[in-house]
């Protein structure tokens, strides 16, 4: 009570201008014919809007419940593709003992910053290493390929684009099965180069290329572009190509993580012939 006592000694003179404001709102509207129709049309317009806005942030949640499901549609889908698992088949005498398990697994995430216009271009994701994420992860979107994580902190992970002057990514023609190396050279974000490409290799424009699988970064056949133009100027032994992105990284926003399960395995070889 006391409390109470001590807010009307504070604030009595407004509470009191504004109790009157209301009774003379409610005079003005109901005796008068006019101002009661104006009331009307305003509160109306007012409840609509927030009925709308109620609608629109409804529809929002329903979509990101939906974007959620979608997401763990595909990564159930990609996950039982051959690329994505690892085959123990062994034959022995005239029967082949098959059995597969998983090589690659994925981690949905969403592009929080992205960056297209300089020549060393990062995207920052909403998931980190409490969520599984390690440097040296490839990342991929439905369209193509995207990235490879560089650094994550346990929310948060910070990816080298395509769109850099150190990506690496080892890629081939699809229909020779040739591989080399795609690089970027800091031009347009649509296109990418090919290299190590020998000048023997049958090659045309339209030629789908695709990941190579010689890295544990991304399964092998996923696809990246397709060649847009190729030349041997310079007189060298290797194409000059040119590759068209499918992916558009302007437009990104959701991605997938790529685990490799056997990842340790491949560290360990490594460290056992560096020894």
């Amino acid at each position: 009570m006391r409390g109470l006592m001590q807010l009307f000694a504070a604030y009595g003179n407004f509470l009191l201008f504004g109790l009157l404001e209301l009774i003379a709102l409610i005079l003005v509207v109901n005796f008068n014919e006019r101002q009661g129709l104006i009331w009307d049309n305003s509160w109306g317009m007012a409840t609509a809007g927030l009925d709308q806005s109620a609608d629109w942030l409804g529809e929002q949640w329903a979509l990101r419940d939906e974007l959620i499901r979608l997401q763990g549609e595909n990564i159930r889908l990609m996950e039982q593709l051959d690329n994505a698992r690892y085959s123990n088949a062994v034959r022995q005498d005239t029967f082949l003992r098959d059995s597969t398990e998983q090589l690659f697994s994925y981690i949905p995430a969403n592009v929080i910053s992205n960056s297209t216009i300089s020549t060393t271009n990062f995207l920052r994701l909403d998931k980190g290493s409490n969520q599984g994420v390690m440097p040296n992860m490839g990342v991929i979107s439905t369209d193509g390929i995207v990235g490879v994580v560089r650094a994550v902190t346990p929310h948060y992970s910070q990816v080298m684009s395509l769109l850099h002057r150190q990506t690496r990514i080892k890629a081939a023609i699809a229909s020779s099965r040739y591989f080399g190396t795609l690089t970027w050279d800091g031009k347009s974000s649509r296109y990418m180069q090919l290299e190590a490409i020998p000048k023997h290799a049958i090659l045309e424009a339209g030629d789908t290329v695709v990941t190579s699988g010689f890295s544990q970064l991304f399964p092998e056949g996923l696809r990246v572009g397709v060649v847009e133009q190729y030349d041997l100027s310079g007189g060298g032994n290797f194409y000059n190509i040119q590759v068209k992105l499918r992916n558009d990284l302007n437009t990104v926003r959701y991605v997938y993580i790529i685990k490799n399960e056997m990842w340790k395995e491949h560290k360990e070889l490594e460290e056992a012939v560096n020894e």
